[in-house]
């Protein structure tokens, strides 16, 4: 089963569509990974910052004692002893001034680290800080002051730029990708136009039209070649088909003169056995001739018009034709009309031998003593013989042309009655098919 459709344009539009949307996540992700790397800049140059800052509240008291005069607004920044911890020690690690519950344990790994160093840890209560530990020197001495924050408030950074971004994405870039689809569909409809055109066109071929030509007017160049070629592979197949018609045409009617005087000088024989012998293998040859004439009827019969035919009457009238082969072959031949005064739109010469057929067919291949029963019904007709049921195998291929059931391969006749009747149902704008039966089988003409 197919996931995709068939289409041109929508597959052009889906891989456009794909290819669009994996680049602007690709680039997305490649600027946001652009921005942790600047939050992350910017969250050391804040603690850098404040590092700084506490170290230009370090000074001496009027009693030369080491002081840190912390302005009210900032010490309000450290109450919060869980978000934002700051401490100044000396360089044997003694803690000279610090915020409430400061994490010393945490940061005297560090103590050795000269200069300024960023790190990160997390408590046993499942607490991330991230910290800077810069050495201040003041009065030739070495001052480490240590600056912690809580990672959360950097997190509801990050997260607010993740999600602010991300949704903005989603709230310029799938209208912009909705644009661009309409764009690449005005421009693929109009780019591949021609090509569309020869595609339409190409649907008015069929073997009864070989004259038709594709346009090869205003083609792109790189579709120009196949074009001109099936052009040119369309006529070398129309003169084939109509050097063919030519031949079975006038072969069949060639035929018939060399039959006609070989049928004259048979009726002068006196060998009875012999002439009924003879006279048989001429019908078989008249009828094969029957068969090539009426193949090439059809081969050219969409130019022929369609008038009303009443279905009945040709039914009854090939019926009467060939009744009397079924009373010498020692068969029944029954007609039931269960439908009457069934009308369909045709050729009534074509319908006529298209149910000759299949009751010739009917009387070749069921045995003596046997019965053939046609029905008309609704817009259809039944050919039901009670001879061996046709294998599944053969059900569809007997309606080719040359083509028998194995299990009629030894049976005179060349294969063309069945493909004759084929033939006939596509020009009725119709369908035979076979259906069997275990004491024989249907084949059934149906008519739109």
């Amino acid at each position: 089963m197919r996931l995709l459709p068939q289409s041109l344009r929508f597959r052009v539009l889906l891989y456009v569509f794909a290819t669009t949307l994996v680049i602007m996540l690709l680039l997305g992700s490649l600027i946001f990974q652009q921005i942790r790397t600047l939050t992350l800049a910017l969250t050391q140059e804040e603690l850098l910052e404040q590092a700084r800052r506490i170290a230009s509240y370090i000074e001496y008291d009027w009693r030369g004692d080491l002081d840190l005069d912390i302005p009210k607004r900032r010490r309000e920044y450290y109450e919060d002893s869980k978000a934002h911890q700051y401490a100044v020690m000396n360089t044997q690690g003694q803690v000279l001034f610090q915020s409430d519950d400061f994490h010393k344990d945490h940061v005297m790994p560090t103590m050795e680290r000269g200069g300024k160093h960023f790190f990160n840890f997390q408590t046993k209560d499942g607490l991330l800080y991230t910290g800077i530990k810069y050495d201040f020197l003041f009065e030739d001495k070495i001052y480490p002051i240590f600056i912690l924050e809580h990672e959360a408030e950097f997190g509801a950074l990050i997260y607010t730029l993740e999600k602010d971004f991300l949704l903005n994405i989603l709230v310029f870039g799938l209208p912009l990708l909705i644009f661009q689809g309409l764009l690449v569909f005005i421009i693929f409809s109009a780019a591949f136009r021609p090509v569309f055109r020869a595609a339409e066109e190409a649907r008015n071929i069929r073997f009864d039209n070989l004259s038709y030509r594709l346009s090869e007017k205003n083609i792109h160049k790189e579709i120009l070649p196949l074009v001109h070629n099936m052009n040119i592979s369309l006529a070398r197949l129309e003169k084939s088909a109509k050097a063919q018609k030519f031949f079975i045409a006038n072969a069949a009617h060639e035929l018939r003169t060399p039959i006609s005087i070989l049928k004259a000088r048979i009726a002068s024989l006196k060998d009875e056995s012999e002439i009924y012998i003879l006279n048989e293998d001429l019908r078989n040859i008249n009828r094969l001739i029957s068969q090539m004439l009426d193949i090439s009827r059809l081969d050219s019969a969409e130019s022929q018009p369609r008038v009303s035919i009443e279905l009945n009457s040709t039914v009854q009238k090939a019926c009467a034709d060939i009744g009397e082969l079924y009373i010498a072959r020692n068969k029944e031949l029954s007609l039931e009309e269960r439908a009457k005064n069934q009308v369909i739109m045709g050729n009534e010469d074509i319908l006529y031998r298209a149910i000759l057929n299949l009751l010739e067919n009917a009387l070749k291949h069921t045995p003596e003593n046997s019965r053939v029963k046609v029905i008309v019904d609704l817009k259809k007709v039944i050919v039901r013989d009670y001879g061996p049921p046709i294998s599944e195998d053969s059900k569809t291929r007997i309606f080719e042309a040359f083509e028998k059931a194995p299990e009629n391969m030894n049976t005179k006749g060349a294969g063309l009655g069945l493909s004759i009747v084929r033939k006939a149902a596509e020009f009725h704008k119709g369908s035979i098919s076979l259906e069997t039966r275990k004491d024989g089988n249907d084949f059934i003409l149906r008519f739109d």
